[in-house]
């Protein structure tokens, strides 16, 4: 694996700058580094979490591109399990909430202050589980996607900064239609990716029977630190993007929007109410870059544009009320 100089240390000329330089790990070193890392997250997640391989993926995708999910899935899908197993992957906090449809935001935010930083509250965690953001009242659900966006909470006049690394995932339970609130189309757009969590195969249910009567408990050891994930998150927008790449991805953003026929496909009308805005492309090519270097490649390439596409998108597209298709078939469509 080759990193261009733009993931090199350069040295100065200074004598002294280049020995203390010399002594810290260079940022071709650490991004390969990296690349091993999350080969052995997913490999021991999945000792953990039997499944839900795309799942833990895209958390891992978006929480290095400082992006922020939407994770839908029914009960017993292992959602909280493999949060938790992420957040001691990386030695991170971890946090849930449990939102229930009478809960307001002071039961949320339930704050004790020094005077200079606020302390224990649930928010204050590196990775926040927020369980059926849909079942919540609309006022609650803006305390904590003000909190997702600005990364701080507000009292009164004063903000507390949420701690660095902050990751959020929100889950959604489609089974519970009838009770929800759902979040409109600009609250969604904060969130960099929806993942689904879907029903395991036969084998993994067969694999994760054989598990439970046979294997002792796994557990897990840190294999990335807090420090190495920002300093992961600083490098990733580096990630070189040709202007081909670049392309692929304005083109696919561009062919889910129905204002300019002569730009996309003719069935897209007739499904589609509104495509992508423009956030969504910043998304995917953050979203791609990290794919890249998590791969252990040096460059971003289509087919990382494409891989991600799906995750990106399929929250941002609105569709029609009579829609015969949905936003993932949509989006499969658009290569």
């Amino acid at each position: 694996m080759s990193f261009p100089d733009n993931h090199r240390d350069v040295p100065s000329e200074d004598s002294g700058t280049r020995s203390c330089r010399a002594e810290k790990e260079s940022n071709y070193d650490f991004l390969r580094r990296a690349s091993q890392a999350y080969k052995q997250i997913l490999e021991q997640a999945g000792q953990i979490v039997v499944g839900q391989q795309s799942v833990l993926e895209g958390l891992v995708i978006a929480m290095v591109s400082r992006g922020h999910c939407l994770l839908e899935g029914g009960p017993g899908m292992a959602k909280m399990t493999i949060l938790s197993t992420l957040a001691k992957l990386f030695g991170l906090g971890f946090h849930r909430i449990s939102l229930t449809p009478d809960m307001t935001p002071h039961d949320i935010v339930s704050l004790e202050t020094d005077g200079q930083r606020a302390s224990d509250g649930t928010p204050f965690a590196n990775i926040l589980l927020i369980e059926e953001i849909n079942c919540a009242q609309p006022k609650t659900q803006m305390t904590l996607l003000n909190a997702i966006q600005d990364e701080q909470i507000t009292l009164g006049h004063t903000s507390y900064p949420l701690p660095k690394p902050f990751f959020v995932v929100a889950t959604e339970t489609p089974i519970e239609r009838d009770r929800i609130a759902p979040l409109t189309a600009s609250q969604l757009d904060r969130f960099m990716m929806k993942l689904v969590a879907g029903y395991p195969t036969f084998e993994e249910e067969f694999e994760l029977v054989r598990r439970m009567a046979t294997l002792p408990d796994h557990v897990v050891q840190p294999v990335f630190s807090s420090d190495e994930l920002l300093r992961l998150q600083e490098l990733i927008p580096r990630t070189p993007v040709s202007d081909g790449v670049a392309e692929f991805a304005v083109s696919m953003i561009r062919k889910t929007r129905v204002e300019d026929p002569a730009e996309t496909f003719e069935f897209v009308p007739q499904q589609v109410a509104r495509g992508a805005g423009t956030n969504s492309l910043h998304a995917l090519i953050r979203a791609a870059q990290a794919r890249a270097i998590l791969s252990g490649r040096s460059r971003t390439a289509k087919n990382d544009v494409w891989y991600v596409s799906k995750l990106v998108l399929r929250h941002r597209l609105v569709m029609q009320p009579n829609a015969s298709l949905s936003s993932d078939d949509i989006i499969d469509q658009l290569d």
